[in-house]
């Protein structure tokens, strides 16, 4: 038993051309089949305007395109001709910030109290380590901790400023895979700040 696909192609792009050679050659074929000069022309028309759409939204594709890729370009270009004047506009004698806010041009000011920041780190194991990936926060350092999974008090492993921190304490138990978790905390350069990250596990296997 013969099975047919359905005609129609599945794609727009695909059923535009289609509906092109419709158009095209129904008033060749049309009169062969039964096919009347009105009824040529409903077949042109469907074909015709189905067509026509599929193009039409191809053109608003490119224009898109076209648009997002200019505003890329205004945005690096344009605004940065803005940006320099306006520092030369808070440049001048007769600047105050009243005037900066009538044009929009003062930036805001956020206050964060170090006491309230909170590390996020994440954990990758290789053979013979353990990287902590971490966030700074404009913090100058961070202490790393670790303890075996289910263990009590944490054990300090240093402090870096450069992520990713690198463990590469062995195996307690030699060829014995091991849960480890991780956590961490701020430090200013003469002490601990901040809140305790939340803690990580990973398993290390050596």
């Amino acid at each position: 038993m013969k099975k047919h696909a359905y005609f129609i192609p599945q794609t727009d792009a695909e059923a535009g051309v289609w509906c092109g050679n419709v158009n095209d050659k129904i008033v060749i074929v049309g009169p062969q089949v039964g096919v009347d000069p009105a009824g040529v022309t409903i077949i042109q028309t469907a074909a015709i305007n189905y067509k026509t759409t599929v193009d039409l939204v191809e053109v608003k594709k490119r224009e898109l395109e076209e648009a997002i890729s200019a505003k890329k370009i205004s945005r690096k270009t344009d605004l940065a001709i803005i940006a320099r004047y306006a520092q030369q506009i808070k440049a001048h004698v007769n600047y105050t910030e009243a005037l900066g806010g009538v044009l929009g041009i003062v930036g805001s000011v956020s206050v964060i109290d170090p006491k309230d920041l909170r590390p996020t780190i994440t954990l990758r194991a290789f053979p013979g380590q353990v990287d902590v990936g971490f966030n700074l926060q404009g913090m100058k350092s961070i202490v790393i901790y670790s303890r075996p999974k289910g263990s009590h008090g944490w054990e300090r492993l240093g402090h870096d400023k450069t992520p990713p921190f690198i463990d590469t304490r062995p195996l307690a138990v030699a060829l014995q895979p091991e849960i480890r978790e991780y956590t961490a905390r701020y430090f200013d350069g003469k002490e601990e700040i901040g809140e305790m990250a939340a803690i990580e596990t990973i398993v290390f296997a050596g």
